[in-house]
């Protein structure tokens, strides 16, 4: 049941500018309360129809849990909507390209239960399944050839599922880098690509996938996010906090400066996040120029 305390927790994405946030305790129910109503707050998921295929683009990057992963409360709320409006559900990623254990990680950060617990079908992206080789012309920042799975492009719906959550490099994993999982490992590591994480060139090889495909619906969920030391455990100094936000929209740039914003309202001191004003973040201007929206 929703209460006042949990109303206060949900968000939705509106234009910039109108989105509004708030906070609220962590609790498991409100948890999946707050994905839907921000869903819904966003136009909800009535494009979806009956046997339309429809795959869920996860975080995990690694086998850390929520916030470094994609929360299973997430998935296995949104997963089960689907399903009941009679769509196929397919859940997928590939975690960082040096990782060659994307099951492993599904396993560890829960994703992989909470799929089978819907019925839904869990796929990694690897050598098992076909790769669609994109338009060099569409991904002018990233040296060719450059892959995505082939369920990923003939899906009738992609919807993006982020975290929110720090990057030592980007400053942000939001939902715009979180696609990157979509790109054939190979492609990533090749020399010129993000084998480097160029600094400045990433956020143009971030906006050159979203030019290439183009989710839905993307969920940032807030509700707990990685305000220090991001992606993983592992880089930096990583600190979390209980934010009770979610937000959804299909608008996707508008949704980052928004998520920005409020990672920067949480995110500790000296994190890389800080060094612009949200419409002014890197990865924001790169988007513009790609003339995503």
């Amino acid at each position: 049941m929703l209460t006042r305390r949990t109303l206060l927790g949900l968000a939705a994405a509106l234009p910039f500018g109108g989105c509004r946030l708030g906070e609220s305790a962590p609790d498991a129910t409100d948890h999946a309360a707050a994905v839907l109503a921000a869903i819904e707050r966003a136009g909800g998921l009535g494009f979806v129809r009956r046997r339309d295929r429809v795959l869920l683009k996860v975080n995990t990057n690694s086998g850390d849990p929520f916030p470094y992963s994609t929360s299973p409360t997430t998935v296995r709320t949104i997963a089960r909507a689907l399903i009941a409006a009679g769509a196929h559900v397919t859940v997928g990623d590939r975690s960082f390209w040096g990782d060659d254990d994307t099951a492993g990680n599904l396993e560890a950060n829960g994703i992989a239960g909470a799929t089978r617990d819907t019925g839904a079908k869990l796929v990694v992206f690897d050598d098992s399944i076909d790769w669609i080789e994109i338009d060099p012309k569409l991904v002018p920042h990233w040296k060719p050839p450059f892959r995505l799975p082939r369920i990923a492009v003939e899906a009738d719906h992609l919807i993006n599922l982020a975290c929110l959550k720090t990057h030592f490099i980007s400053g942000v994993t939001l939902g715009l880098k979180n696609l990157l999982g979509l790109v054939n490992a190979r492609d990533r590591a090749r020399p010129g690509n993000l084998r480097s994480h160029d600094a400045q060139l990433i956020h143009h090889q971030i906006a050159d996938v979203h030019r290439a495909i183009a989710p839905r619906l993307t969920v940032i969920d807030g509700y707990r996010a990685l305000i220090a030391g991001g992606p993983t455990r592992r880089d930096g100094s990583p600190a979390t906090a209980d934010l009770g936000v979610v937000l959804a929209g299909k608008d996707r740039v508008a949704l980052e400066v928004s998520a920005i914003a409020l990672l920067q309202k949480h995110a500790v001191p000296g994190e890389a996040i800080h060094a612009t004003a949200p419409d002014k973040h890197p990865t924001i201007l790169a988007a513009r120029a790609a003339g995503l929206a």
